[in-house]
């Protein structure tokens, strides 16, 4: 279908000014890159299912993990969702299909969890007004997301590779740009950091006291991260050393 949409577009391109023709080529370089990440994802599940059945295809470290399968949920529940998606990341990141991955556990509106007991929607709720009823299911919500996030963890820290595990060589944040949804606060953000970025960062720990901004804590994971940096990232002023291992 992609080969007789790209056909197609050669025809129309030729007819067009040149600034339309960037644009087009743009649009058409970035539905094949799509492409070619379904392509390795689609290899490499292959490539697990061989390895399951005892038939090595791969060129890995003997010591690292075959490529985790992917079980698409059957039901409708939003934690199955989340995992599946969990699931296709850490196989993104295990095939180094990617390098950089964002998820979005809760969206502002739409999203219900039924696991949970009730139908409210998550930011319908944070707007508690201090009742304590609304109090709890935000707290419940939190808390099944939290859950989300540490079976992503799980996995990848049971992912041998090479002298560590998965989890060893990257990076994971996650938090929320509010302290407090009800009144907009968002002067004390809390975040969860978990892999140690390749011994980069001094994971096992609780830092309640930890000075900065938002800025300051992505400014670090990048540089954390080996990212060359030309100038910090919004409103940093620092890196926030405390984090580090080693910089």
């Amino acid at each position: 279908m992609l080969d007789l949409v790209i056909g197609g577009a050669k025809d129309l391109r030729r007819n067009l000014p040149r600034d339309d023709q960037h644009k087009l080529d743009e649009y058409l370089d970035s539905v094949r890159s799509v492409e070619r990440r379904i392509a390795a994802i689609e290899y490499r599940q292959r490539e697990a299912t061989l390895e399951a059945a005892g038939l090595s295809v791969s060129k890995r470290n003997d010591y690292d993990s075959p490529p985790i399968e992917i079980k698409i949920p059957e039901g409708d529940k939003r934690s199955e969702y989340m995992q599946v998606m969990c699931d296709l990341t850490v196989l993104a990141f295990q095939t180094d299909t990617t390098r950089v991955s964002t998820y979005i556990g809760s969206t502002p509106n739409g999203v219900s969890f039924p696991e949970l007991g009730f139908k409210d929607e998550h930011h319908s709720q944070t707007h508690h007004e201090n009742k304590p009823e609304q109090v709890d299911k935000v707290a419940k919500i939190t808390a099944f997301n939290i859950a989300q996030f540490a079976y992503m963890v799980k996995k990848m820290h049971s992912l041998r590779e090479g002298d560590g595990t998965l989890l060893d060589n990257c990076i994971l944040m996650w938090g929320s740009g509010l302290e407090d949804g009800n009144q907009h606060r968002r002067e004390n953000l809390p975040f969860i950091i978990a892999g140690k970025g390749g011994g980069t960062i001094a994971s096992g720990r609780f830092l309640p006291n930890t000075k900065g901004n938002q800025g300051d804590l992505l400014t670090t994971l990048l540089t954390c991260a080996s990212v060359p940096l030309d100038r910090p990232v919004g409103i940093a002023t620092k890196q926030m050393k405390e984090m580090t291992a080693h910089l």
